[in-house]
């Protein structure tokens, strides 16, 4: 058995806010929307879902020690895409020590999100 899909939750104080980011900024799919969550689609199987810290299982804290990290396949033009929308993202940078290229977003509460593109991919094609 293996799993189909995934959803990465986080936890907001202002999820208005948060939705407004992920589903105007960032353009990704709303799929499930219940009264204190949503969920948005960032592709086939994966998922970012958004809860009202008041109401969910976790409480929202200010230290976020978690980064959702996006596979994408043009930065050049996630980056230009995302900055026209008024995000603050990060130049793309080419670490030493992989084969890649990354920029980073922090959402409106601080979750860091990194775009990076695979410039050889480490697995798969």
């Amino acid at each position: 058995m293996k799993p189909y899909g995934s959803i990465t939750f986080f936890y907001y104080k202002d999820l208005k806010r948060a939705n407004t980011f992920y589903g105007e900024m960032l353009g990704f799919q709303k799929v499930i929307d219940v009264d204190f969550a949503q969920v948005y689609k960032i592709c086939e199987g994966v998922h970012v879902g958004l809860v009202d810290g008041e109401r969910g299982s976790i409480k929202p804290s200010n230290d976020k020690p978690v980064m959702l990290s996006l596979f994408v396949e043009n930065l050049d033009e996630w980056y230009k895409k995302i900055k026209s929308r008024g995000v603050e993202i990060s130049e793309p940078q080419q670490p030493k020590y992989l084969d890649m290229q990354v920029s980073f977003i922090r959402d409106p509460e601080g979750y860091i999100i990194e775009l990076l593109q695979w410039l050889t991919k480490p697995y798969g094609r």
